[in-house]
């Protein structure tokens, strides 16, 4: 595709495409003419203008002669002009410093992720958590933390930990919270959580020590206990893209309140992320969801272990993609490290 352009027709479109993402303005020849020295006539650049603009990468509204990239524009920008930027030291302090202090605390470090994102792309920053039913559950600790509170502690072997804070009837003393720990430990440990969250009343009937109380309460609540946040969603940033120029009109605001409120499409579209390498950017159009056709999507996969989530930015087509790309690339970096 890129070799049908000439350069002229190249250095002119990365100049729309550019001021466009700086402006939210149709640009118009004169602007490139003035702005950009690219050594042509404002007629010649408007003359090259009208044919980007007939062979599908430009376009213009009805109410400015300025042209704006169209989604096939912005594909041939991303895959063939761009320039990707480098993060700053700053920048990749600011996202070690949130992400790599989180205490295994999956929750938490998945929607910080989202925060950091969403703060420095100044876009919506969008997480999703990795499918961990077929992780294997490693131990139960029962610690007492007063008369009649219990806090249980579950562990999967890749090192995530959840809390769980109950009520109970009494406290119990250290022989019997030790006891339970090892019958429910040596049932469960090893077993995938989903294997554990569906067996778990025939693997504990007939335990024979143990407190029963705390036995049956692991029975009842184990579809919440051994639920460690598949396919979660975490989207942050809002107000950055309610703000956004493109945006300002009440029958586009809509899209970005349906995008918020369908997470089932965004954790779809994601999804797709963590089942390929690498950077995927998705422009407008080539999204399937109607009320997606006015974003972009740059996003790529983390893992625990075997089990992969998603992590990336969505925004206008008018994003700044030379640094969303390093911006999710770094991310995903950084919280593999800190998970794996």
């Amino acid at each position: 595709m890129i070799d049908l352009l000439t350069n002229r027709e190249k250095a002119v479109l990365s100049s729309v495409i550019y001021h466009y993402i700086a402006t939210a303005s149709p640009v118009s020849s004169r602007v490139i003419a003035k702005k950009y020295g690219l050594d042509l006539s404002s007629a010649s650049i408007r003359n090259v203008m009208a044919d980007l603009e007939e062979a599908g990468y430009l376009t213009h509204p009805h109410t400015s002669a300025g042209r704006v990239p169209t989604s096939r524009g912005y594909r041939l920008y991303v895959n063939n002009l761009m320039h990707v930027e480098k993060l700053t030291n700053i920048v990749k302090r600011k996202i070690r410093e949130n992400v790599e202090t989180f205490d295994k605390n999956i929750d938490y470090l998945l929607a910080k992720t989202s925060q950091i994102l969403g703060m420095i792309s100044s876009q919506l920053g969008v997480v999703i958590g990795p499918s961990l039913d077929n992780a294997i559950f490693d131990k139960i600790s029962l610690i007492d933390v007063a008369h009649d509170k219990l806090l249980i502690v579950l562990s999967l072997r890749t090192g995530i930990i959840k809390s769980v804070m109950v009520e109970i009837l009494s406290r119990l003393k250290p022989s019997e919270l030790e006891e339970t720990c090892r019958v429910l430990n040596e049932r469960l440990s090893g077993l995938p959580v989903q294997t554990i969250r569906e067996t778990i009343s025939e693997r504990m009937q007939d335990a024979a020590y143990g407190n029963p109380d705390i036995i049956r309460l692991f029975i009842d609540s184990a579809y919440t206990f051994f639920q460690f946040d598949e396919k979660k969603i975490y989207i942050e940033g809002t107000k950055n893209i309610v703000e956004q120029p493109e945006f300002n009109a009440q029958e586009k605001l809509i899209n970005i309140i349906e995008l918020i409120e369908k997470k089932d499409i965004v954790v779809h579209l994601l999804s797709q992320t963590a089942d390929s390498d690498g950077i995927e950017i998705r422009i407008g159009e080539e999204n399937n969801a109607d009320f997606c056709k006015m974003f972009s999507i740059v996003s790529t996969k983390f893992s625990i272990g075997k089990h992969k989530g998603a992590l990336g930015i969505i925004g206008p087509m008018r994003m700044w993609y030379p640094k969303m790309v390093p911006l999710v690339n770094y991310t995903a970096e950084v919280i593999n490290r800190a998970l794996n």
